[in-house]
Parts: C-alpha cells; sequence; structure tokens
C-alpha cells in the first residue's frame, strides 16, 4: 500500500505513558476510518492484546510467528491476528516470553504496511539504537510533565540520536512548551490527566474508546498532525 505512515512510539522512563498512546491513537484512526495496526515490539510490556482488552481473544501472538522464514502476506497475517474485524489490528505478545529480533520485526512491518496507512510501534526501550529508529517515518517520546519525567526525556532524546517529537502527559501547557523548547524538541501534544484510563483498563476498555474527553480531544489532534504532516510531504 503507497502513503503508509510508520510511527515509533516510546516512553521516557516507566509509566510515561506510551502504550496507552499507542492504544488510543489507533482506535481514533480506526474511528476515523483508517486501516491502522498497532504492532507490540515491547517484550516487557505484558502485551498490548491487553491494553486493548482483547487478550482472551483468539488469534496469533509474536510466539507463533517465530520460526517463519520470507516474506509475510499482509492480508493473510491481519486475517489470523484478535478482533481484526472490529478493531485495529493487533501485532501482540503473548502470555510466553520470547524474543523477536529485528529480521522477524522488519518483515512483520513490511507485511502489515501492504494493507494499512497507519502503523503504530510501542518499540519499548530495551532497543533505542539509532540502527532499530532508521526507518520509522516518526518517533513519538511520550514524557510525563513532571521534572523527573522531563529530565527522562532529555536523557531519552540524546541516547536514540534522532530528534523526536515531543508528547507530554499532565502538567500545564506553558511549562511543557519551555521544556520542549530547552531540550530542543517540539511539543507534539499536551495530554491532560484522566483518571477514568486506569478504570478502563481495569475493565478492558481501550484507551480512545470514549468519544467524549479531553485526552481523546488531545490524540485527535495530534492524529490529525501526523496524518496532514504526510499528506503536506507527498
Amino acid at each position: 500500500m503507497n502513503d503508509v505512515r510508520t510511527i515509533a512510539v516510546l516512553g521516557a522512563g516507566t509509566g510515561a505513558g506510551a502504550t496507552t498512546l499507542v492504544v488510543a491513537l489507533a482506535c481514533r484512526a480506526h474511528a476515523a476510518a483508517r486501516r491502522v495496526a498497532a504492532i507490540d515490539a515491547d517484550p516487557c510490556g505484558g502485551g498490548l492484546d491487553i491494553a486493548f482488552g482483547i487478550e482472551t481473544e483468539p488469534g496469533i501472538r509474536w510466539e507463533d510467528l517465530l520460526g517463519s522464514d520470507g516474506p509475510l502476506d499482509g492480508a493473510r497475517l491481519v486475517e489470523r491476528l484478535p478482533a481484526c474485524d472490529d478493531g485495529p489490528a493487533v501485532v501482540s505478545f503473548g502470555r510466553q516470553w520470547c524474543t523477536v529480533d529485528a529480521e522477524l520485526l522488519e518483515r512483520t512491518l513490511r507485511g502489515i504496511r501492504q494493507v494499512h496507512e497507519l502503523v503504530l510501534v510501542d518499540v519499548g526501550r530495551h532497543d533505542l539504537s539509532p540502527a532499530a529508529l532508521a526507518d520509522y517515518d516518526d518517533v513519538l517520546l511520550v514524557a510525563r510533565g513532571t521534572a523527573s519525567g522531563l529530565a527522562a526525556a532529555g536523557a531519552t532524546a540524546q541516547r536514540i540520536e534522532r530528534v523526536p517529537r515531543l508528547v507530554v502527559r499532565g502538567g500545564n501547557r506553558a511549562a511543557a512548551g519551555e521544556a520542549a523548547a530547552a531540550l530542543g524538541l517540539h511539543l507534539a501534544a499536551l495530554l491532560p490527566t484522566d483518571r477514568r484510563l486506569a478504570l478502563d483498563a481495569e475493565r478492558g476498555v481501550p484507551a480512545g474508546a470514549r468519544t467524549r474527553s479531553a485526552y481523546v480531544g488531545e490524540c485527535d489532534t495530534l492524529l490529525r498532525d501526523l496524518l496532514l504532516r504526510d499528506e503536506a510531504a507527498a
């Protein structure tokens, strides 16, 4: 598929909210009739399927793709994923520990890109080497709006050796903008604190499922910005 946008999302430290943002952006894109997939590239994250509330749904996970070789057919792969008919396509780790090497991840991304226009990758923090992030169109760096959270954003930005777009969770816009400027980063979004997100997660309701919340409104604005930037570049 032409004009596919692939975006890496990573957190500046633990508990930054990167996985929640991946889920919310994927759900909002799906609600806007975009062909969207969410890819779990964080083996220590517990499983992206849990964040989507589909952990009990049948379908293949990463452990089922181990040992495969050659190109992956994107359409056939999506048919075998959990909950592919009524939500974003989700490639997730399951409850069995496994390691996904760079070659398998790349083949999977190549297949998924065949049939989607937006691919969101929860990259975790286990491999932030320049090579691991080189092929993404954008990198979103999610940080808590606290002094320690923003300091972690600065350290992470230096580590990945490319300029990410900063997403701050909590705090106020003026302070977040000043911090982004001091770090030499563009403030892509300020996500308000929403206590309902934790309650929804416990109930298996994915972030972004609510149509009326300040958090969802910011995610919609960020999503439009990401997609419009791609269309303008084309």
